[in-house]
């Protein structure tokens, strides 16, 4: 087997290379029509069976390998892809080119989604794969484009060879993809489940409805722009702009989609809020600026102008797929990028089609000029579409907390989850994360991040999936701990992927220490603040047999403390109700402060089922203030806002995924034992959580090599309600772990 860096490098390679068959036939499209006598229209027909025969691979073995694996489709389409080429080099006609074309179009609709998942699969971290799946259409694009167009001008047997050799690469392609590792699927195949993925599905979750369609006109802009340059591109150049060598003809046609994968770079690296403006200015500048080389019959203006439109074409297509991304509820992403693809290759050939029927009545000049008002009308229709949803997504912004200077507000997006995240400390020094519990948001750190920037740590406190600024999926199973795990790898890997010290509290500590037991080269230390770690995995399974029972009998609390998260698991609609029916009330009654009082008293979490639900017959909290002690009044205002924007649902459905937090757990390497040095800050008050009188930390004490207990007289909110001492003890246990000096050059995550 290949190790993972060509594992990387040969997926991306057979990602560029399906895509350099969907070109490597356009320069030959004027040679094929005044050697065949096609008229432009049936041009344009060979150009856009293709792409029916590729929404018909999408629509059926699209999500094939799935179920059987990225290996065997991924070599059945390569060679499927050089039968077509084979096909091309024989063909003698119009039926010879359709044959040759459909078998391609199947042959790349079976590949593109595996292909692309072969790259993320293998890909060093997320960020590397998101860039790469990204850019190498628009590089295979471009290199058939070029390279049918040099044999063509400067080989033998123009005709065919480029199909010859691309036959052979495909078939090499096919042998090198059974050596890339195959990523362990989460279950068997079955005859019934691939048959299954095999039926025709597209769709959109309501929520995604208005995001999408306020981008259709994006899409519709870029994907009709490449369509006219595969399918009328070289006629244009040949007829209207008076080029006759098929090698310029192939580098104007592989410069546009050079352009494109330039144009995606180009956008990732721009301020967020610059991406949208930046696509549809320059697709809007380049088609205007190729209007007028056709206009003046001027060839460098109109290559000019192809370079400024591929840029557009870029830039604007990564800000779609980035924006549906964050729209799309995880569960259903899938669908939602296949139903992007049908609408983009419907625009890809459609127009074409229809370009090709105007060239027979009005000429191929004015339907050219005509094609290119038509688009830039549509990207215009695009940039109106962006500000209105602009301006709907303001509300949103209002999450994010106005930040003193110290904390910047960012956000950072990948297919699967957008992740909002506040930011403080010199970007060069040592990494620390933090992350929030059960009801809150990255603000909850401020002031452990103010005091650890001050010390010369990069500090950074994500909202978590569910909460403030980021992602709120839809589905309760969308919030197990392996996707909160694989988002915070993701942002890990954004900011850098140096080696972190990742400080939880509540379910946070549950993350980190999940992080810290299944990515450990990502962890210096762990810090949980009021819950212990258990490697057997946060549930109700794990937690009611430490219940101690002379406190809270099994007679009559069978749960104990832990009740009210049975509640969640079994009336989990009614307990939204309630915490949504007064969102301000229901956070000031959760955040109070703990008391000595609670010491050897049931907890309220107890009888929350007998109760009827954790306000009992009212159903909703009383009318009660935020304590400023906790939460500073302007800080709770952002909390609440928040919640107004997400309500509990998200936040909640982290209690009903026990199952599938299990079966996670299991597969930590060595059973979940931790080797990192992990500091525990106890809350003596803490009615649900203390390990001080029981046997709740026993499975911490077992699982850590490396285990520090403190304990602080405090309640369940310790880092809000004794944030000195927490911050005290924190910086106490990294001096005594030898972890509070700057990271060294070599402690990388891939060291």
């Amino acid at each position: 087997m290949l190790n993972r860096p060509v594992s990387f490098f040969v997926a991306g390679a057979t990602g560029a290379a399906t895509l350099t068959a969907a070109s490597a036939p356009s320069p030959l499209y004027p040679v094929y029509q005044r050697l065949w006598g096609f008229s432009a229209f049936t041009l344009t027909l060979v150009f856009a069976v293709y792409v029916f025969a590729l929404l018909a691979a999408l629509l059926t073995v699209g999500s094939l390998s799935d179920r059987v694996g990225r290996r065997p489709v991924a070599s059945g389409a390569l060679v499927l892809l050089a039968l077509g080429m084979l096909l091309f080099a024989i063909a003698t006609g119009f039926g010879g080119l359709m044959a040759a074309r459909v078998v391609q179009g199947f042959a790349v609709g079976a590949a593109a989604g595996t292909t692309t998942a072969m790259i993320m699969d293998s890909a060093p971290n997320p960020r590397s794969g998101s860039i790469v799946s990204s850019a190498v259409p628009a590089l295979g694009i471009a290199i058939g484009a070029i390279l049918a167009g040099a044999l063509m001008e400067f080989a033998p047997r123009p005709r065919q060879l480029v199909f010859w050799i691309l036959a052979a690469a495909y078939l090499v392609l096919a042998a090198l993809v059974w050596l890339v590792p195959e990523r362990a699927r989460s279950e068997p195949a079955t005859r019934a489940s691939v048959w299954r993925s095999l039926l025709p599905s597209a769709g959109l979750p309501q929520a995604t409805r208005p995001a999408f369609f306020a981008l259709v006109p994006s899409i519709g802009a870029t994907w009709a722009l490449a369509g006219l340059y595969l399918s009328l591109g070289s006629s244009i150049l040949g007829t209207v702009l008076d080029v006759h060598s098929h090698f310029v003809v192939g580098i104007v046609l592989g410069v546009f989609f050079a352009a494109g994968m330039a144009g995606t770079v180009v956008s990732a690296v721009l301020p967020p809020r610059l991406r949208e403006w930046f696509g549809h200015g320059a697709l809007t500048v380049g088609v205007l600026v190729t209007i007028a080389a056709m206009l003046m019959s001027a060839s460098p203006l109109y290559v000019a102008g192809s370079v400024v439109a591929g840029l557009g074409f870029g830039a604007a297509f990564r800000f779609t797929v980035n924006a549906l991304g964050e729209a799309a509820p995880a569960a259903r992403r899938g669908q939602v990028y296949a139903t992007m693809y049908i609408v983009s290759y419907l625009a890809f050939s459609v127009p074409a089609l229809a370009a090709g029927l105007a060239v027979e009545r009005f000429g191929l000049k004015p339907t050219a000029v005509a094609y290119g008002v038509l688009d830039v009308a549509l990207v215009l229709l695009a940039a109106a579409a962006g500000t209105v949803r602009a301006s709907r997504r303001a509300g949103a912004d209002e999450l994010r907390p106005d930040a003193s200077p110290a904390l910047a507000s960012r956000t950072f997006s990948t297919p699967r989850q957008t992740t909002h995240y506040l930011e403080c400390g010199p970007a060069d020094g040592p990494l620390m994360i933090f992350l929030h519990g059960w009801p809150g948001i990255g603000l909850l750190w401020r002031a452990q991040m103010d005091a650890f920037a001050a010390d010369g740590w990069h500090c950074v406190a994500p909202d978590l999936r569910g909460y403030g600024g980021s992602s709120a999926p839809e589905a309760t199973d969308a919030y197990t701990v392996s996707e909160v795990v694989a988002d915070m790898a993701e942002l890990h890997d954004h900011l850098g992927g140096e080696t972190a010290i990742w400080v939880g509290h509540d379910w946070g500590s549950i993350v980190a220490g999940a992080l810290a037991a299944h990515e450990p080269a990502r962890c210096r230390g762990v810090v949980l603040t009021s819950w212990a770690y258990f490697p057997d995995a946060n549930s109700l399974a794990t937690l009611v047999p430490l219940v101690d029972r002379t406190l809270y009998p099994a007679d009559r609390y069978p749960d104990g403390q832990w009740d009210y998260y049975r509640y969640y698991t079994t009336h989990f609609e009614a307990a939204i109700t309630d915490l949504d029916a007064d969102r301000a009330a229901t956070l000031a009654s959760v955040y109070r402060p703990g008391s000595p009082a609670a010491i050897g008293e049931v907890s309220p979490t107890a009888t929350v089922t007998r109760d009827g639900g954790r306000f009992g017959a009212a159903h909703r909290a009383a009318p009660t203030p935020a304590d400023p002690a906790l939460w500073p009044p302007a800080d709770f205002d952002a909390l609440v806002r928040a919640f107004t924007a997400h309500g509990f649902r998200g936040p909640c459905a982290w209690y009903t995924n026990d199952d599938a937090n299990i079966a996670y757990a299991r597969k930590a390497p060595d059973g979940g034992r931790l080797s990192q040095p992990v500091l525990f800050v106890n809350g003596e008050w803490d009615a649900i959580c203390t390990i001080t009188g029981n046997r709740q930390g026993d499975p911490m004490r077992a699982a850590c090599s490396d285990l520090t207990v403190t304990r602080l007289p405090a309640g369940h909110w310790l880092p809000l309600e004794r944030k000195t001492e927490h911050i005290q003890a924190i910086r106490t246990w990294l001096r005594s772990k030898n972890l509070d000096g700057a990271v060294s050059k070599g402690s990388s995550r891939a060291a």
